[in-house]
């Protein structure tokens, strides 16, 4: 290996997820970013916001059930290594080592007993009280840049080559994903186009469609806002809890944002006309009926290859499994 390019600043780990998507085997295909967060992003709660994304499809099941282990395998062998390099203090490295793969199902309204009881679970999820996640501070410059050039093998934050010029990782990143996967570069994962198939024969389902219409009219006639879907409607209710900011990304409610107990109010009254508009559309049935016909033909399609990207994951937990018992 060669390094090569000097940066200008030395790149913190979670910038290692931009590298790895480099590399040719990790993903025959990527989903845009900004779409897929403003789909996730629109969660509410409970079961009408709680599908089943991968369906009854027992193969896309299995492949993303493995994915976390084999990301907690890499990241734990990835930290055994650095140890034995004399590392000792770092962020944990099991979240750190790729990015997730799922196939996003799209967000339906909540019911009607959902939205009475919890609106959208804006409020029951900023009052919960579950504490995040800890901040991981370096002692000095020197133990992150000591650290980095172990991780990845590129002293000062270099970019690390292959000999083909390809970006690589190398350090104890390389040689925990060479154990798992036998090469640095992990199987073709089909998960991305099977969500893009889907995705854009649900966004072409002419039902869908009309039925989303009739919905936001349902909204307006009711005095809200023209909303979009109802992502953009759990996006609305965010700004009864939250300052705007600089990118709103669609109308906002004038006023606030409020006390809690007025914003809570105003969030279920939302969501209860939310519900109420899905019903009388038939949003919530067209949509995962829509869903449900996109997602069988995008694992219909993709099947060859989702089998054998859930017999790779299969055959690099072992591997994995059998490195940390060694």
């Amino acid at each position: 290996m060669q390094l090569v390019g000097r940066l200008d600043r030395l790149r913190p780990a979670a910038l290692l997820i931009g590298a790895l998507a480099l590399l040719p085997a990790c993903s025959p295909a990527s989903s845009d970013p900004a779409t897929a967060d403003a789909r996730v992003a629109g969660s509410g709660a409970g079961a009408g916001a709680a599908q089943a994304e991968q369906g009854g499809h027992p193969l896309l099941t299995e492949a993303l059930a493995l994915e976390p282990q084999v990301r907690d395998v890499i990241g734990r062998l990835t930290e055994e290594c650095l140890r034995d390099a004399g590392v000792d203090e770092f962020p944990p490295q099991g979240s750190a080592q790729e990015a997730r793969s799922a196939v996003v199902a799209p967000q339906l309204s909540p019911t009607r007993d959902e939205a009475t009881a919890n609106g959208y679970g804006i409020h029951a999820t900023a009052t919960s009280g579950e504490p995040g996640a800890e901040q991981f501070v370096w002692s000095s410059p020197d133990d992150e840049r000591r650290f980095q050039e172990v991780l990845t093998g590129g002293a000062d934050g270099a970019e690390v080559t292959d000999d083909a010029g390809q970006p690589t990782i190398g350090g104890c990143i390389g040689q925990a994903r060479t154990a798992v996967y036998g090469e640095v570069a992990g199987p073709p994962n089909p998960t991305p186009l099977i969500s893009e198939a889907a995705w854009a024969a649900y966004d072409a389902d002419p039902t869908v469609t009309t039925a989303v219409a009739d919905w936001s009219r349902c909204l307006r006639d009711a005095g809200h806002p023209q909303l979009s879907d109802p992502v953009d409607a759990h996006r609305y209710a965010q700004y009864f809890h939250q300052p705007v900011g600089d990118r709103p990304g669609g109308p906002v409610p004038d006023g606030g944002p409020w006390p809690v107990d007025v914003a809570r109010d105003k969030e279920i009254d939302l969501a209860v006309v939310d519900a109420g508009c899905a019903d009388e559309s038939g949003l919530r049935d067209a949509q995962q009926r829509a869903w449900d016909a996109a997602l069988d033909a995008a694992v219909g399609q993709h099947g060859t290859e989702l089998a054998d990207y859930r017999d790779a994951l299969a055959a690099a937990l072992q591997r994995g499994q059998q490195s940390l018992a060694g």
